[in-house]
């Protein structure tokens, strides 16, 4: 049996800070979230870019953030499919509150 291809990427947010560092799509899928135990914010949203210069809110069809509950410590099984249009670009994580340390998420990504 074939399984697609699989990759984690390391992201940080600076203490103080509510956006993560960019990671690269790289024709994946993203799939999952990985959050530290010591998280501060309860909720995330996202920032893409098809350059890694100028980043976009990333928005349901209504207009709507596309966000996530953080559940720290855990991962979250996120639909592949829902970003489908992303499989190139760069991605950031918005915490919805500033970080009282520096936080290390891993963003987990498949192939379609």
């Amino acid at each position: 049996m074939v399984y697609g291809r699989t990759k984690s990427e390391a992201i940080t947010i600076s203490s103080g800070g509510t956006d993560s560092t960019s990671a690269e799509v790289d024709n994946f899928l993203l799939s999952g979230i990985l959050f530290p135990a010591t998280m501060t914010g309860t909720t995330i949203s996202f920032k893409w870019s098809i350059d890694n210069s100028t980043f976009v809110d990333v928005t349901e069809t209504d207009g709507t953030a596309v966000s996530y509950t953080v559940t720290a410590g855990d991962v979250v099984r996120v639909d592949p499919s829902g970003w489908a249009f992303a499989g190139q670009g760069w991605l950031k994580v918005v915490s919805g509150s500033a970080e009282g340390a520096d936080r290390a998420i891993t963003l987990l990504f498949r192939t379609a």
